[in-house]
């Protein structure tokens, strides 16, 4: 939670200047001591509590009576730290790589955050067929749908207006040089007998 604050106090970001002005003119004050401290005042006030996800899903996990709302405010990644020019860096890195790309990070994810957290809302999830958060439905992807059908719909009118000017077109060339032939019959019988009256 301290990093929260100290981003929204310092930060130049208009939103997060918004939300420290709040906060800060806030009465009663909103501020806590700990996070145990917010999640009990969530639990029992109308209060609204800000905390890093990994935390707010591990908080949320063991206490079905709360939810996370909303999306996430900033992205953050967590590391561990090493004296400059550690040997160990490169093995580290490559072997959390290794982890992330082989999904035991996740199964450790699940197995702490999930497995071990008393069973309480694992229930819930399981009666539910599966997590709400990780599902994808049609309102989330509708918008490609609507954009398809839409470009679809703008293909087809223009692939008729293209056949409609074409045939147009010829037909009026084959319209033309219908009649030019027929003006031009007497005279190429003209030219013709008068070639052959010439070469006999």
């Amino acid at each position: 939670m301290v990093a929260v604050f100290c981003t929204s106090r310092d930060s130049k970001i208009a939103s997060y200047q918004r939300m420290w002005s709040f906060m800060q003119s806030a009465r009663p004050s909103v501020f806590v001591n700990s996070g145990a401290e917010g999640v009990e005042r969530v639990k029992n006030e109308r209060y609204a509590y800000l905390m890093e996800s990994p935390q707010l899903e591990y908080v949320v996990e063991r206490n079905c009576d709360l939810q996370q709302v909303g999306g996430l405010l900033d992205t953050k990644s967590y590391g561990i730290a090493l004296p400059p020019g550690s040997p160990y860096t490169s093995t580290i890195s490559t072997a959390i790589l290794i982890l992330q790309e082989n999904g035991t990070l996740h199964l450790l994810k699940t197995r702490w955050w999930k497995e071990k957290g008393g069973g309480k809302c694992k229930q819930k999830d399981t009666k539910a067929g599966t997590n709400s958060a990780n599902e994808l439905g049609l309102d989330h992807v509708g918008g490609v749908f609507v954009v398809l059908l839409c470009g679809m719909a703008a293909a087809c009118m223009i692939a008729i207006c293209e056949f409609v000017w074409k045939s147009r077109k010829l037909a009026h060339e084959d319209h033309v040089s219908t009649a030019m032939r027929k003006r031009n019959v007497p005279w190429r019988a003209w030219v013709l007998v008068e070639t052959i009256q010439y070469t006999s």
